[in-house]
């Protein structure tokens, strides 16, 4: 037992610096990430379906949906810092994916109003 005193000690000695040393800072979360969003709003009547979705299709950039939002009278809504937990669970997931400057496929709120949002930045 005698020789195992000294190997133990020695054990001790080499893990004690490593010990004694400040413990690293917890890294911190990540931030929640956060969208830039536009919100092109449309009501019937004003432009046939089927146009109000060709053209916000083609959309590559948000100065580009404000300036079709012009061209059609629709309705333009700036969200900035929107968080995926106050979105409808399947726009929050098509979001993710979504590149930047392009528009969500077109959905219909009360009255049938026509929408899409445009992905301004992603944060």
């Amino acid at each position: 037992m005698a020789r195992m005193t000294p190997a133990l000690l020695a054990a001790a000695l080499a893990i004690a610096p490593a010990a004694a040393q400040p413990a690293a800072a917890p890294s911190e979360a990540p931030a929640p990430v956060s969208y830039a969003l536009i919100q092109l709003s449309l009501h019937p009547g004003k432009v046939a379906t089927g146009e109000f979705k060709t053209r916000t299709g083609a959309i590559r950039s948000c100065p580009e949906a404000v300036k079709l939002a012009g061209e059609l009278g629709a309705e333009v809504v700036r969200n900035a810092r929107v968080t995926p937990d106050r979105l409808p669970p399947r726009l929050a997931t098509l979001l993710e994916t979504l590149p930047v400057g392009h528009a969500t496929p077109v959905f219909s709120g009360s009255g049938n109003t026509l929408r899409v949002l445009v992905l301004c930045q992603r944060g």
